[in-house]
């Protein structure tokens, strides 16, 4: 038995890993519940809150209970993997002489597809928690997560003496500019995407380049019926937030879905790179080169993922590839195929120029248009 002091071996931690992926294989989420230690994840979030700041509904003991309530996120990772999707665990790497990230794939019904690192440390003489998570599709912890969500509803109850959290000149932003946010919040849920794309538009840039509303941005644009709307928003920030995994994530549907599978290559190498390297990330490559009707290098990846990991010949998307695979004309294929052109999508989903314009915000308000 180590000692209560002793570090977290990595031969610990992958035991730990393959229980949790284990237990919810199996349908239970208590294992993973249990593991995650809420209250030091609480107080990361509410670190620089003063007490008397907070109010009641940011009280300390409640926002463990938010947070842990129904199993969290951990319970929402396991209702993915019992809907038919996936939480795999792939490797550990130590981060500090106490702290060991055990990274998992997720991969839901739909294809959806994140990373999380679980930060595991030992906790006594027995006991290994997560005292935290890392979203690679936020690009955050669970706690930054958590604490970005907080900054809104605290200035919505009129709350401005945290400023630690964020800079003076945003913490004044936030309370001038508190009922429109308020009323962007509002369209955005409600899909109004015309009026949530005008709101983010008055807002000043400082607020427009907060990661909350940013992803607020995203979700109207992608609720506007034109999806020029949403090939600006994302070509915007992918400029601006090009070496972050968040805005790969996000293009990664966007470019499939608009047939420009090169641009998907590029997002999914970023991605492959970002997480350490994943044998399932072979299933969009095979993918993107069938489109692009180079079908010896999407066998070649095909079978790469397999070897890699043998298992992901029962995930569905292999499943498909390997049929589509098994029907595919015989080689060799001529020299020209790669450069048969790709097909274009629709006239309505891209414009003439290929680029997309930054459409004129209009206002929703103005009775005279």
């Amino acid at each position: 038995m180590p000692p209560s002091d002793a570090a977290l071996t990595e031969e610990e931690a992958v035991r730990f890993a393959k229980t949790l992926e284990e237990t919810l294989q199996n349908g239970d989420p208590a294992f993973f519940i249990r593991a995650i230690d809420w209250s030091t994840l609480t107080n990361r979030v509410l670190e620089g809150i003063p007490e008397e700041v907070r109010g009641n509904r940011f009280d300390r003991r409640y926002l463990i209970h938010l947070f842990s309530e129904k199993g969290g996120i951990a319970q929402s990772v396991a209702e993915k993997v019992k809907e038919g999707g996936t939480y795999h665990f792939l490797r550990v790497r130590k981060l500090d002489s106490r702290t060991i990230a055990a990274t998992f794939r997720l991969v839901d019904t739909q294809g959806g597809l994140d990373y999380h690192d679980l930060h595991l440390r030992r906790q006594g003489e027995n006991l290994i928690q997560i005292h935290e998570l890392y979203l690679y599709h936020f690009d955050e912890t669970f706690s930054e997560t958590l604490r970005r969500t907080l900054v809104p509803d605290l200035y919505v109850d009129g709350k401005d003496d945290y400023g630690m959290m964020m800079s003076e000149r945003i913490l004044l932003l936030f309370k001038e500019n508190q009922l429109l946010i308020q009323e962007f919040s509002k369209a955005v849920e409600e899909k109004n995407a015309e009026t949530a794309l005008y709101l983010f538009s008055r807002l000043p840039r400082e607020l427009q380049d907060q990661k909350t509303f940013q992803f607020w941005y995203l979700k109207a644009a992608q609720a506007h019926t034109d999806p020029n709307i949403y090939a600006f928003a994302l070509a915007e920030l992918r400029e601006k937030y090009l070496k972050e995994s968040w805005v790969d994530f996000l293009s990664l549907d966007y470019f499939f879905n608009h047939r420009e599978y090169r641009q998907a290559l590029e997002c999914v190498d970023r991605i492959d790179k970002r997480v350490g390297g994943d044998p399932y990330l072979e299933n969009f490559r095979c993918w993107a080169f069938l489109n692009l009707r180079q079908f010896e290098k999407a066998e070649e990846h095909f079978q790469l993922g397999l070897k890699q990991e043998p298992e992901l010949i029962r995930d569905r998307s292999f499943q498909s590839l390997k049929y589509r695979l098994e029907h595919l004309p015989k080689g060799p294929f001529p020299e020209n195929m790669p450069n048969v052109p790709v097909q274009t999508p629709p006239p309505a989903a891209v414009p003439a120029s290929g680029v997309p314009v930054k459409p004129t915000p209009t206002n929703p308000f103005d009775l005279a248009k």
